[in-house]
């Protein structure tokens, strides 16, 4: 057994040592809105209503269309719902990145619970390891949705073992025994360049392997949020049966679409004593505009804040938001606050003008806020663009970012619309010359249903 391996050890019987404390101690007292613990159970109908403002709460309701639900194209929206996990909006795409809303430990701490995130009807689950704290509602939720898990090999056969019933579906977009580094493009998002790297969970390693120094190690006191927020029955129940939940690998993702690039990792692994070659591989993925990354890990014992200081150098995003800091298991974790020192000391490593600014994420405060991590996006929309080609004909042409068209069509004047065949079409001499003056329209029909019309003029050709 590694020293990782023994220290996961400890941490499962430590966690469960201190639930059964926490048991005897009486859970009646536990209060909580209802759905919010988690206890219930994953509902696999959801109304449209419900759906709607579920969407608005978790991305803002300016942000989703009241009729129906859908989420802007130019923005990405990420709603915090504890340690790693995120509803996450992206291109109108509804994802959650990690399932987990934390309980257990406690209960009606965390806004959230897996009834509401099923209510968010996601696309898809991306997955950054199968640990409990990670992925332990992710099974459940996908196969209550149809929602599509993505992961690695091991992490696929690991989420599709824990199904009751039918196995939900599952895309490895990491092979089965890939080294750390290992790079992969992901087709899963309509018009987002998805991107994951095969990489490290945190570790324990001996102090050093950094040339800036040595670190103090990062040890804050636990909090007394589990005797403020005690756990019902059935949450202790669950995180119990989900303690011994095998890691399966550790993946990172970017995403990329228009002029803005996210990256988004549940771990931060001892890459600089196990793994050098994978900085190469988070090198490649610049430019990053946002980091949202996990800080807490095993390595802060020996290490402190030196492994997710090394992920943002590789990385150099415009903006960290640091996450997987909050108060999630009993008698090991606090309040992330306690963590907003020690990593502003760590990242006052990086030189100046290479040090991003930190948006600090908070618990309880900043779950469920969307407003905090709302990111604008500027994308090529639509347009109409038209040529004058020999013989006096008229090639018009529909150009910028097509990724979310179904279909077109395009009249010219009072002339019959006829379809846009790969987005092209051209109108012989005698029709443009009658139509001169009037207007071109490309009536746009998009995947999500909605349509739009594009207006411009009939040119003079000659």
């Amino acid at each position: 057994m590694t020293l990782a391996q023994g220290r996961r050890s400890s941490l499962v019987a430590l966690l469960a040592l201190g639930l059964s404390a926490l048991a005897g101690a009486g859970t009646a007292s536990a209060h909580s809105a209802a759905g919010a613990s988690g206890g219930a159970r994953v509902v696999e109908r959801v109304s449209a209503r419900e759906m709607v403002q579920t969407r608005q709460r978790y991305f803002g309701a300016a942000n989703v269309d009241p009729s129906t639900g859908a989420v802007r194209r130019d923005r990405v929206i990420l709603s915090w719902v504890g340690v790693s996990g995120f509803a996450a909006a992206i291109r109108g795409h509804v994802l959650l990145l990690d399932a987990w809303v934390p309980r257990g430990a406690h209960s009606g701490y965390v806004p959230s619970s897996p009834v509401e995130l099923a209510r968010l009807r996601p696309e898809l689950i991306f997955v950054g390891h199968a640990h409990f704290d990670h992925a332990a509602d992710a099974t459940p939720l996908a196969a209550a949705t149809g929602a599509t898990l993505i992961g690695s090999a091991e992490q696929c056969a690991e989420l599709q073992s824990r199904a009751a019933a039918v196995p939900p579906r599952c895309s490895a977009v990491i092979a089965g025994g890939a080294e750390p580094g290992t790079a992969a493009r992901v087709g899963a998002i309509r018009g987002v360049d998805v991107r994951a790297v095969k990489h490290l969970h945190s570790a324990v390693t001996r102090p050093g392997g950094d040339p800036t120094g040595f670190h103090v190690p990062v040890t804050p006191l636990p909090s007394t949020t589990s005797l403020e927020h005690p756990p019902t029955p059935e949450d202790l129940l669950h995180i119990v049966g989900h303690l011994p939940d095998s890691e399966a690998g550790s993946v990172l993702y970017r995403f990329a679409f228009g002029d803005f690039s996210l990256v988004w990792h549940d771990t931060s692994g001892p890459l600089v004593d196990r793994s050098p070659r994978t900085f190469d591989a988070l090198r490649a993925l610049r430019p990053v505009d946002v980091q949202v990354g996990a800080i807490q890990g095993f390595n802060q014992v020996t290490n402190g804040m030196r492994d997710p200081r090394m992920y943002v150098e590789a990385l150099a995003p415009g903006l960290l938001v640091p996450q997987h800091h909050d108060d999630w298991a009993f008698g090991i974790t606090t309040k992330g606050e306690a963590y907003r020192a020690p990593l502003a000391a760590e990242l006052a490593r990086i030189p100046a003008a290479r040090r991003p600014p930190v948006r600090f994420i908070a618990d309880p405060r900043d779950y469920v806020r969307p407003e905090l991590l709302t990111f604008p996006v500027r994308i090529d929309l639509p347009r109409i663009a038209r040529r004058c080609t020999r013989g006096g004909r008229l090639r018009v042409r529909l150009g910028g970012d097509l990724a979310d068209v179904r279909g077109a069509t395009v009249r010219l004047g009072r002339e019959r619309a006829r379809r846009l065949g790969r987005g092209v079409a051209t109108f012989r001499r005698s029709a443009v010359r009658r139509q001169r003056g009037r207007q071109i329209r490309i009536r746009i029909a998009d995947f999500d249903g909605s349509a739009r019309t594009l207006r411009g003029r009939v040119p003079r050709c000659r």
